[in-house]
C-alpha cells in the first residue's frame, strides 16, 4: 500500500482547522487565524507521527486526547482566571464532540456507499453539510437561551385563585394605566383567571378592579379590557416582587415558551 504523506497531511490540517474553527464559533470564543493555523500544523503533523508510535494502547489513546487538548489551548486566548478556563474546558469539550460527531456520521453515511475508500468531494461536502447544520443549531440555542435569560417563574392571585405561570420581562413593555404597570396573559389564561370578572365588567360597566385603555398597534389604537390583581414575581430564590399590575389578554402570547408578557417596570419600580 502506498502512502503519500503530503495527503495525509492536508486533509488532517484541513480538517483540524474547520474543526477548530467551528468549535471557536459555536463558543463565541476569539478567532485569531495565524493561530488557528498553527495548531492545524501541529496537528496534522501529529497524524502523520502517530501511526509511527510504538506504544501501548491505553498510552496511545491518552496521548492522542492530550494532543487534542493541546490543539484547542494553542489558539486560545491568553487564560488569566478559572473563568477562562473553564470557558476552555467548554471549548474544548465542543471541539471533542464536534470530531466524534462527524467523524461517526460521516464514517456511517459513506462506508455503505464506498466500501473502499470514500472520495474527498464526498468528504468535504459531508463535512459542509453538518458544520451548516451544526451552526444553524446552536444559533437557535443561543437564541432560546437569550430569551429564558429574562423568564420569571410567577403567580397570579386574584379572590381565592393563584395560578403558576411563567413570565417574559420585555424591556419593550412600558404600558401603564393611572400609574399601574399593564401585563398581557395569553387569552385562554386570561379568561380562565378573570373569566367571572369579565361577565360582571360587561354587564355593569365594570367595578373596582376593572378597567379599560387604548394601546396602540401595527394595525391601529384599540381598545383592550384590564382587570387589577396580584402578582408574585420570583427574581431569584432570595427575592420576589410583590405587586398590583393590571392584566390584558394578548394574541401575541399563543404559542410560546411564555404566558405572560411582564412590564419592564415591575423590576425598575
Amino acid at each position: 500500500m502506498v502512502v503519500y504523506f503530503e495527503y495525509v497531511f492536508i486533509e488532517n490540517f484541513c480538517l483540524d482547522f474547520a474543526l477548530l474553527t467551528l468549535s471557536f464559533l459555536l463558543c463565541k470564543t476569539e478567532i485569531k487565524w495565524w493561530k488557528i493555523v498553527i495548531s492545524a500544523i501541529f496537528g496534522a503533523g501529529f497524524a502523520l507521527v502517530y501511526p509511527l508510535l510504538l506504544l501501548p494502547q491505553i498510552l496511545l489513546i491518552s496521548l492522542k486526547i492530550l494532543v487534542g487538548f493541546l490543539l484547542c489551548l494553542l489558539p486560545f486566548p491568553r487564560i488569566k482566571n478559572k473563568k477562562e478556563w473553564g470557558k476552555y474546558a467548554v471549548n474544548a469539550g465542543v471541539f471533542f464532540a464536534l470530531t466524534f460527531l462527524f467523524g461517526g456520521a460521516l464514517t456511517a453515511l459513506f462506508s455503505s456507499i464506498f466500501p473502499r475508500k470514500t472520495p474527498v468531494f464526498w468528504v468535504v461536502l459531508g463535512f459542509a453539510v453538518l458544520s451548516v447544520c451544526a451552526i444553524i443549531l446552536t444559533k437557535k440555542l443561543y437564541e432560546r437561551r437569550k430569551i429564558f435569560r429574562w423568564i420569571y417563574p410567577c403567580e397570579i392571585c386574584y379572590l381565592q385563585r393563584t395560578v403558576k405561570v411563567l413570565g417574559y420581562l420585555d424591556s419593550g413593555n412600558l404600558a401603564n394605566k393611572n400609574g399601574i404597570s399593564v401585563c398581557f396573559l395569553s387569552p385562554d389564561l386570561f379568561y380562565e383567571i378573570f373569566g367571572e370578572e369579565i361577565l360582571l365588567f360587561n354587564g355593569k360597566g365594570g367595578g373596582q378592579v376593572c378597567d379599560e385603555m387604548v394601546i396602540s398597534t401595527i394595525s391601529g389604537d384599540k381598545k383592550v379590557r384590564l382587570i387589577l390583581a396580584r402578582l408574585e414575581m420570583e427574581i431569584s430564590k432570595r427575592e420576589k416582587v410583590i405587586t398590583q399590575v393590571y392584566f390584558s389578554p394578548s394574541k401575541n402570547m399563543i404559542n410560546r415558551e411564555y404566558k405572560l408578557l411582564l412590564n419592564a417596570g415591575i423590576i425598575r419600580d
